[in-house]
């Protein structure tokens, strides 16, 4: 009988213990701040225009040197170009006016767009002038010089032969080398559309020279007729100054009897006047 009662009793603490245990993890559970998961927001972001790579002051914007950058979504300046606000192919043919390094945004007044006022004064480097010079089809290779690539300027011109009874000698020569064009008629650059390409229409070319050059190309085109002549790409020898004069760069002068050897067949021609006879110099046979 006691052993009955002492079996009830441990059962009764037994239970008594369990209860207490789950009623007190009850409590401690409720007392546990919920663990809330929450969500990964990403933070909003905005495309601005970058320059792709590094542009250097002068330089035309061409296809690729432009890209769209992820932006934070704070206020930007009214001068960024933002997503949707502009197309990258609406700014081929633009000239840089501040170096821009690659990443750098691109603002409105980095660039000038053809047609805007200072877009010539933009190409133009420090200290060089432009001059337009008239060209045709031929003179100037219209068609296959286009802005951006150098040149040479040459002049060919018609000399009267002194005592020749008005004889004429041709002569050509370099009057500056590798110069930068930056115009061809109304283009303006490679990059940008415009109806005057391989037109007959082009009457003029614009060069970037030195004042120099400037003065020497107005007489120039006093004298005779100027030709261009395009240059490779490779760039020019060592100790060869970009926009030389041909003095400068050693160049002569060549003469319509060095290309053509009919021009120096004949020598000289007997003129008699009366009692005295004279030699005078034939067609083509005056030395330079």
């Amino acid at each position: 009988m006691l052993a009955r009662r002492m079996l009830l009793l441990v059962l009764a603490l037994v239970a008594a213990g369990a209860t207490a245990y789950l009623a007190r993890s009850w409590v401690e559970g409720q007392r546990r701040p919920a663990v809330v998961r929450a969500e990964k927001v990403e933070p909003a972001t905005k495309r601005v225009l970058v320059a792709a790579r590094r542009l250097a002051q002068g330089s035309f914007v061409t296809q690729g040197a432009l890209r769209w950058q992820v932006w934070p979504d704070v206020d930007l300046p009214d001068s960024y170009f933002e997503k949707g606000a502009v197309d990258p192919a609406d700014l081929a043919g633009a000239v840089v006016r501040r170096p821009l390094e690659e990443g750098d945004p691109v603002t409105r007044s980095a660039v000038v767009r053809p047609g805007e006022r200072g877009f010539l004064a933009a190409v133009l480097e420090p200290g060089m002038q432009a001059v337009s010079v008239p060209v045709d089809q031929a003179s100037g290779s219209t068609g296959l010089i286009f802005p951006g690539d150098r040149v040479d300027v040459l002049l060919t011109q018609a000399l009267e032969v002194e005592g020749g009874g008005g004889q004429e000698r041709f002569v050509a020569e370099t009057v500056l080398r590798d110069v930068r064009v930056i115009a061809v008629g109304q283009r303006l650059s490679t990059a940008a559309e415009g109806a005057d390409e391989l037109s007959p229409k082009i009457r003029t070319a614009t060069l970037e020279v030195t004042p120099e050059g400037a003065r020497r190309l107005a007489l120039a085109l006093e004298l005779g007729k100027l030709w261009l002549g395009l240059r490779s790409l490779a760039r020019p020898a060592e100790g060869e100054r970009l926009g030389a004069t041909a003095e400068s760069a050693g160049d002569t002068p060549i003469w319509d009897s060095e290309v053509s050897r009919a021009r120096g067949a004949s020598r000289s021609v007997a003129v008699f006047r009366g009692s005295e006879a004279a030699r005078v110099p034939g067609k083509g046979s005056m030395s330079p």
